[in-house]
């Protein structure tokens, strides 16, 4: 699952906020539910933890096809040095005591989850795992409170500040001085044990002030949790006054004590036991990054911005397997559409998506594809003689593994059937040319599986979608992606000025899925494959499309959970999608009807043929 709250992501010290187009209910969804929901945060959070589960061999061997690692061959492999000034001059990595310090926090929190689910701890390690360290979190805040002097922001700006501003606060860094405090004060309950003041008199006082009273407030969160801060009490606070919590542990053994104290929430973001222990975990991560150069592979693979620099130019150079010509930027805005492309990149983009192909013309002559989509109409030129001197001969490049083009094709599929491209599952119908069938043909009423994704600009300055149109496989029950049709439609004004008028705005699913309903529905009666279907069998089984043979299995999955795999119901071995919402994937059922996905390593590059 993915998350799908509001964060702040940080790519090369400059903070990312990405913001919800619509109010989601979803704290996490899937990949399918982010497609079919346009899930703006999820997306981005994708982005930002698409290499999160590649080993350092296979990042070594994404990093060095994208030029991010050191380059061997040849008489002389790369040096150190050179790569260095490369990866910082070229691609702007820097690597210094503070990267250091957070990359070392994040092997940390990977390596504790086996230790905290041993300790029955998952919820103290969810807390950790979405916990980010804070690097220069400081700088953000005071940025924000720059903002919020000004008198004159309207509300919703003052919203979105204060929302970053509490964002910010949660992290690592900042529960430092937290945890330091709540030591100060332990030490200072201590006083009152048998022999606590003869032992040390001056353990409580305050370092820097030398203050008796040591800083801080215990409070009950509304779980019965037991909360430190150091933030003043807040209005609905269930305060634990000293006397109540002296009497707490007046009645404590010395080992429920520890519990006690290990279950203690730090600003009710993360308990004592969690901090304690990523804090050890670090200083030995620590040690072991500093045993190597900074620069070193063994390093770079756990710097924040170096994987997210190897995600990132993947995402560029993929688009360009694609069929994208136009420039794109490796910034953490991609996945909301902040690159600008033609409309025939995109369709071109789709039809590889989902046949896994790139399609193109190749020259008479040369027999190379020559990049000219205008050759792409032109089937043949002749002159009045009747020699050829173009004949069409379409070239195609394997570019996404058959698992992985099916797989994209099942979300593209259920964002018509569940989301944003409902307006096409409710309108394209199969259409005869017989009056008979084509009345019959109206009363089944059956939706056409098609495939597509909903694209809506920042202040709606423009709106797109594109899909693709299944055919109606030789047997005529069931359709099928071969000889398809990709189709692409834009919408927006001249002058690029935003579609909205009053309370009314165009999204892509309002301004363009009409216009592209209605081609699709033209380009699947093209050669009337209403006149071929047998009415009855569709009555009975419905219309469906059949996916290539790839050993995939259907998931069973609830909308009202943003899409999550639905536990013991197993999975359905078939190459036609159900009726009830699934997705396709791959993996095996296990015990009590547990589903365990599989996981593949298929980089673009290695489906070339």
């Amino acid at each position: 699952m993915l998350d799908n709250r509001r964060n702040i992501f940080v790519f090369q010290g400059k903070p990312y906020f990405p913001r919800p187009d619509h109010h989601s209910p979803y704290a996490e969804v899937s990949m399918s539910w982010t497609g079919v929901n346009s899930e703006n945060l999820a997306a981005v959070w994708l982005l930002c933890h698409l290499t999160a589960r590649l080993t350092p061999p296979r990042l070594r061997e994404v990093a060095a096809h994208l030029d991010l690692a050191p380059r061997g061959g040849g008489l002389q492999p790369e040096s150190y040095e050179h790569f260095k000034r490369r990866i910082r001059d070229h691609f702007g990595i820097r690597v210094n005591q503070e990267t250091l310090e957070q990359a070392a926090y994040d092997r940390a929190v990977k390596a504790l989850e086996a230790d905290f689910l041993f300790d029955d701890r998952s919820y103290d390690y969810g807390q950790l795992r979405q916990l980010p360290y804070g690097l220069h979190f400081d700088t953000y805040t005071e940025a924000v409170d720059r903002d919020l002097e000004d008198l004159d922001l309207p509300e919703q700006r003052q919203k979105e500040l204060q929302l970053r501003r509490k964002i910010l606060a949660r992290n690592y860094l900042d529960l430092q001085p937290v945890m330091e405090a709540l030591d100060r004060y332990r030490r200072y309950l201590a006083l009152d044990s048998p022999g606590g003041r003869e032992k040390n008199p001056l353990a409580f006082l305050d370092s820097e002030s030398g203050n008796p009273l040591p800083d801080g407030h215990f409070r009950l969160d509304p779980a019965g949790r037991v909360v430190f801060s150091l933030q003043p009490p807040g209005k609905n606070w269930r305060l634990l006054s000293e006397s109540a919590l002296r009497e707490r542990l007046r009645n404590m053994d010395e080992k429920t004590v520890r519990t006690f104290w290990d279950n203690v929430q730090l600003d009710g973001i993360l308990s004592v036991y969690a901090f304690r222990h990523v804090s050890a975990q670090m200083a030995r991560e620590r040690t072991e990054l500093f045993s190597h150069k900074p620069y070193s592979m063994a390093v770079l693979a756990s710097v924040p911005d170096y994987r997210l620099m190897v995600g990132l130019q993947y995402l560029v150079h993929f688009g360009r397997a694609l069929g994208v010509r136009s420039e794109l930027e490796p910034v953490l805005s991609f996945p909301l559409g902040s690159n600008v492309i033609s409309l025939m990149d995109a369709v071109h983009m789709y039809e590889t998506l989902v046949t896994g192909k790139r399609y193109g013309m190749a020259g008479e002559e040369k027999g190379d594809e020559t990049g000219n989509d205008g050759l792409a109409i032109i089937e043949r030129i002749e002159t009045v003689d009747g020699e050829v001197l173009y004949s069409q001969k379409p070239v195609s490049d394997k570019v996404l593994d058959p698992r992985n083009a099916a797989a994209v094709g099942n979300i593209l599929q259920n964002i018509v059937r569940y989301g944003t491209g409902a307006y096409a599952h409710a309108h394209v119908r199969l259409n005869s040319t017989r009056p008979e069938k084509q009345q019959a043909l109206q009363r089944l009423d059956l939706p056409v599986p098609l495939l597509g994704k909903t694209g809506t600009a920042n202040r709606f300055r423009n709106a797109a979608f594109f899909g693709y149109v299944p055919r109606l496989a030789h047997d005529k029950t069931v359709m099928r992606l071969a000889d398809g049709y990709t189709i692409g439609v834009y919408v927006g004004f001249d002058d690029n000025r935003p579609m909205v008028r009053g309370t009314t705005h165009l999204t892509g699913a309002a301004g363009a899925l009409p216009a592209w309903s209605a081609i699709a529905s033209a380009a699947l009666n093209l050669d009337h494959p209403g006149d071929r279907v047998d009415v009855a069998d569709l009555g009975f089984n419905g219309l469906h499309l059949q996916y290539p043979e790839t050993g995939e299995v259907f998931v069973p999955v609830d909308p009202q959970n943003g899409g999550a795999v639905i536990g013991g119901r197993g999975a359905l071995r078939s190459t036609v999608t159900p009726s009830l919402p699934a997705v396709l994937t791959y993996g095996q059922v296990v015990g009590g009807g547990h589903f365990e996905p599989a996981r593949f390593f298929q980089p673009y590059w290695k489906n070339h043929q």
